[in-house]
């Protein structure tokens, strides 16, 4: 029995760590850059979603961190500054009108008929990005 809940244990740390993300360079959308970096220190601009969650941006930006500096300890992080800008890829590809500087626009959909098996809805769902990007400026050491 203990064979059992220790592999199913396992199983489920291996399953959990798969998920965790990875910092990664700068994509052109989101990522980190290196902006200045000395043997014990670096400071890094991170580009992420514009959602609001500081405990996975910290360790994110930790973990960024841990990758430019090497994994041997934990850094303590500077924020500098933090920057909220368009997201290029919803920037390139406008359907609605802006309505001056909020965040707000609409559109017009297309409309499907009563014999379309497409569902517009659940497609126009996958397309969604978020509308704006966080860039914070911070400091490792």
């Amino acid at each position: 029995m203990k064979k059992i809940t220790l592999a199913s244990f396992s199983l489920v740390v291996l399953a959990l760590s798969a998920c965790q993300t990875t910092p990664r360079q700068y994509n052109g959308i989101t990522g980190y850059q290196i902006e200045n970096q000395t043997t014990d220190s670096a400071t890094l601009a991170y580009t992420l979603s514009g959602r609001a969650n500081s405990d996975l941006d910290v360790n994110k930006l930790q973990r960024a961190c841990k990758k430019v500096l090497g994994e041997t300890k934990t850094y303590k992080l500077n924020v500098l500054s933090v920057n909220e800008i368009i997201n290029p890829q919803v920037a390139e590809s406008k359907t609605g009108v802006q309505l001056g500087h909020s965040r707000t626009s609409f559109g017009l959909s297309n409309t499907q008929t009563a014999n379309s098996s497409e569902n517009y809805a659940t497609r126009q769902a996958l397309d969604t990005r978020p509308s704006t990007l966080h860039v914070v400026r911070y400091t490792c050491s």
